[in-house]
């Protein structure tokens, strides 16, 4: 099995609320609050390789961007729980998602989740080789963890309230 994980990250959309257009600067600004977030995660983690970084580095801003990432051999991963953290381990397990990446995933979500509370970034998913995907919303929107497994079974959690849907 692949250890090939794709992550797409939005980027914050305050200059639609502000009555800018997505090409402005604020919109610009955004796109690298997001950019600078995601190098600042995955740059000098020496447990996690981005194989590719999508639009991340390009120079007009893009609301969704999809990054290529892969566990190192090996690796163990070291993050600070978050909220829902320990529910996304147990469901993973609980469908067999293989360990490695299992990891893989919680490492991703707990390194984001930060970002997300500063506002760096808005809602992102983790997409497994298996076409798993995990949704995690920010907590100023739905404070969401939503797993959508490959059997169709659809499992989330509010991570603020710990209230599972």
């Amino acid at each position: 099995m692949s250890n090939v994980v794709l992550l797409g990250v939005n980027r914050r959309l305050d200059n639609r609320f502000e009555s800018l257009p997505d090409d402005s600067p604020r919109a610009i600004e955004l796109h690298n609050r997001r950019r600078d977030a995601l190098h600042s995660v995955f740059d000098d983690i020496s447990e996690i390789e981005v194989r590719s970084w999508g639009d991340t580095d390009d120079t007009k801003p893009h609301e969704f961007v999809e990054l290529s990432l892969a566990g190192v051999a090996g690796a163990v991963f070291t993050y600070a729980i978050v909220p829902g953290l320990q529910w996304l381990g147990k469901k993973l397990a609980e469908k067999a998602v293989d360990t490695a990446l299992s990891e893989l995933a919680k490492a991703v979500v707990a390194k984001l989740r930060p970002k997300q509370e500063a506002k760096q970034l808005l809602d992102f998913q983790v997409t497994l080789p298996d076409g798993t995907r995990i949704f995690v919303d920010p907590p100023d929107r739905a404070a969401t963890i939503t797993i959508a497994f490959k059997d169709g079974k659809v499992s989330s959690l509010n991570y603020s309230s710990g209230i599972e849907a």
